[in-house]
């Protein structure tokens, strides 16, 4: 029969207050709260000592002093000193933390000790404020010996330390010297090595690592790649945790073919705002045998009280940076780099203006125009006595190395007013369009001083029908909206007018419905013409979505086309884009439109354009995407524009059995017959670590094909070695879902490099 002892706490002068704890970076481990006070119960088959001196206890002893528990053969406790040793299988648990071992030895008021041989399990609960979605914060391993060395500090040696919870774990860390605090959230270790399937694959002589997702100033797992153009690609990222608020990376990058070179980055975020500062420089870029280098900033601040501040700059040394430097589609095909300073007011309820600079720094192709600067202003009052009122403002100065330069101000007053019930809606609208060119250099025909006034009369009309359906025994509602626009415009010669800013737009089924076809201030088409148009779309009684809708409509014209754009010239007078072409006929081309679920997991999304005059089709988009759940996609598209493009899209993410994911994406310019870009690669996941490993061949602006590996292993709760491939099949596989373990990843701003 087991014997059980509660003995009373012994009070001691220096048993005061402890003073309040420092500041924490973030505070997000709760707090585990020691009560020095709590009674000291001991229960085993056998008790036997001295009272207020000495108890020991054998046979199936068990020791409980506030939240801790001590299992044992055989206890000892010092009531003078307040110290617990413990013999044979010595079981520790606090919290939930465990560490067995054949010894220990404790103060139960310092929380101080050492235990031999042991093996541990630590876990810490994460505040919700943080991440709400987090696993508690878990590791396991064993050691020569650990030190107890106080409620949250933990020192080993020679101690093996995973987050991988598996009994026989596949990966962990070999330190001879490893310290754990909890209060800090920071694990230091010596002489550390990366074990992964029972195969060392890296070692640090000295490492300092977060033990939750909080920010700490050190080393980031290196990245090693390679490219055709740079050859063998290795980063290794410092981090330089500043503030709460703010911080900087820097990031040496070894291209083979190229050279080193150095990166930086500075972020912040404030209350008010957030912002980025990097830059990156090639002292000597051993191919071309000139420095290169990249500068970027961007930043947003929100003043109050309705105003706001945007800043976009980038720039580069030289035209071909990107695709001789870069592997990500979004750099290796851009033609432009944006460099803009915008003001945003909209602090009364009738009023919003900007005021915006922006240059360009053209890579590929004519500079567009620079606005140097431009103010816009709209004035909306929506209830006048049932009339609404509208007047956007603007005024640009527009900057050009070689081509036509000035000023322009625009007004266009507008009043209409709309009636709506609950089957059908009204608007007449008319408007003026008013424009004053004033110009500095004038390359093309016509004066430096240009006016023009063109009103608008426009009306729409439309109504809605529904009806109850069931489709497979499930209830929806069907709609049935049919719509007519009307729009006149009187023809004004725009012949001696500067093309600033205009170009025909795309003809679409939200463009059926515009007033004018061309973007921009420059060209105001003439019109008098009708659009109808007919929307069925299928809402789910049960959720309110819209799984399904079909559109179909067309344009009719009672004139002829007198307004054209004019073609488009580069600094040498050659053509780029030629004049349009004058309508000819009375009909525009049928548009058609369907898209949404067309089964339980299948999205369809496809488009048509047909010319009834030529009886032949002018654009098509075909798109089918089958996703039954997480990390399973497959989709293909395929696009037409008749003379211009033929492109066959193929993507998917599936599983292939026992962990396995296949990737890939072959994307196919049919018309040259050249294959754009091209994915293949291989995704695994296991309990405790995912590994990825993709390849990718790419057609740069330059024309010239890149060929990328990337291999990745990422350890759940600790960091990833080797390139990421996550964002780039993100952005070519439609559906692709990141496989994760929860891994810490990047420390900055405690999120991860990837999301």
């Amino acid at each position: 029969m087991a014997v059980c002892a509660c003995l009373p706490a012994i009070a001691r002068a220096a048993d005061t207050p402890a003073a309040a704890p420092a500041l924490q970076l973030s505070g997000d481990i709760k707090p585990e709260v020691r009560d020095r006070d709590a009674p000291t119960r001991i229960r085993a088959d056998q008790l036997e000592g001295v009272n207020q001196r000495e108890v020991i206890a054998t046979g199936r002893a068990r020791l409980t002093h506030g939240d801790l528990s001590v299992k044992s053969d055989r206890l000892r406790l010092d009531q003078v000193l307040n110290e617990l040793t413990a013999e044979g299988t010595v079981r520790l648990e606090r919290g939930k933390d465990v560490v067995e071992g054949p010894r220990a030895r404790i103060n139960l008021d310092t929380y101080i000790g050492e235990f031999e041989a042991p093996r541990y399990s630590f876990q810490r609960e994460l505040l919700a404020v943080r991440r709400p979605q987090s696993r508690p914060l878990q590791a396991l391993g064993q050691a020569d010996s650990l030190s107890l060395e106080g409620p949250n500090q933990y020192r080993l040696s020679n101690a093996t330390y995973t987050t991988c919870l598996a009994p026989d774990p596949d990966w962990y860390l070999k330190v001879r010297d490893l310290r754990i605090d909890y209060d800090r959230e920071r694990g230091e270790g010596t002489n550390t090595s990366l074990h992964f399937k029972g195969t060392p694959v890296a070692w640090v002589p000295w490492m300092d690592f977060p033990l939750a997702d909080s920010r700490q100033s050190g080393l980031l797992p290196p990245t090693l790649g390679t490219t055709s153009l740079t050859g063998l690609d290795l980063t290794v990222p410092y981090y330089i945790n500043l503030a709460p608020n703010y911080d900087a990376t820097i990031a040496p990058r070894w291209m083979g073919r190229r050279g080193l070179q150095l990166g930086s980055e500075f972020r912040y975020l404030e209350s008010g705002g957030s912002g980025k500062v990097s830059g990156e420089w090639l002292s000597h870029d051993t191919v071309t045998g000139t420095g290169r280098g990249l500068f970027s900033t961007r930043n947003t601040h929100d003043f109050g009280n309705g105003l706001n501040a945007y800043l976009d700059f980038s720039q580069v040394s030289d035209r071909d940076y990107f695709s001789d430097l870069s592997t990500r589609i979004t750099s290796t095909s851009q033609a432009t780099l944006n460099q803009q300073l915008q003001l945003n007011y909209a602090g009364l309820p009738w009023l919003s203006s900007s005021f915006n600079v922006q240059r360009y720094q053209t890579l590929v192709g004519e500079s567009p125009y620079d606005r140097l600067p431009q103010v816009k202003a709209a004035i909306l009052v929506p209830d006048v006595s049932g009339v609404s009122v509208k007047m956007p403002l603007e005024y640009v100065k527009f900057g050009h190395p070689t081509k036509d330069e000035g000023e322009r101000v625009v007004a266009n007053p507008q009043l209409s007013l709309p009636l709506r019930n609950s089957y059908s809606f009204f608007t007449p609208k008319v408007g003026v369009h008013l424009s004053q060119y004033e110009l500095t250099r004038r390359t093309t025909v016509g004066s430096q001083s240009v006016q023009r006034s063109v009103p608008t009369l426009s009306l729409d009309s439309g109504l809605y029908f529904e009806r109850d359906i069931d489709v497979d025994n499930k209830d929806y509602t069907q709609t049935l909206e049919p719509r007519l626009f009307y729009v006149k415009t009187p023809y004004r010669d725009q012949t001696k007018i500067p093309v600033f800013d205009s170009a025909l737009a795309d003809f679409n089924m939200s463009q059926l419905f515009a007033e004018n076809s061309y973007t921009g201030s420059d060209r105001i088409a003439d019109a008098n013409q009708l659009t109808s148009a007919v929307t069925t779309r299928f809402i789910d009684n049960s959720t309110g979505a819209e799984n399904m809708r079909v559109a179909v409509g067309q344009r009719f014209y009672f004139s002829d086309q007198r307004v054209i754009m004019p073609a488009v010239l580069d600094s040498g007078g050659n053509v780029v884009v030629p004049a349009e072409t004058r309508r000819e006929g009375r009909i525009a081309d049928w548009l058609g439109a369907v898209s949404g679920r067309v089964a339980r997991d299948t999205w369809l999304d496809n488009a048509y354009q047909y010319d009834p005059r030529e009886h032949r089709t002018e654009r098509a988009v075909l798109a089918l995407r089958y996703q039954p759940g997480a990390s399973q996609v497959a989709s293909v598209s395929y696009r037409y524009q008749r003379a211009l493009l033929r492109d066959l899209d193929i993507s998917a993410q599936w599983p292939l059995g026992g962990g396995w994911y296949g990737v890939g994406r072959y994307n196919m310019n049919l018309r040259d017959h050249k294959l754009s870009e091209a994915i293949a690669g291989f995704e695994y996941k296991a309990d405790c670590w995912v590994l990825r490993t993709v390849w990718q061949t790419l057609l740069n602006t330059k024309n010239q094909r890149n060929n990328s590996l990337f291999l990745q292993i990422e350890f759940n709760g600790l960091a990833s070695i080797g390139s990421s491939p996550v964002q780039l099949l993100k952005r070519s596989i439609g559906g692709y879902t990141k496989l994760s373990n929860n891994s810490s990843g990047d420390p900055v701003f405690g999120t991860s490099a990837d999301e």
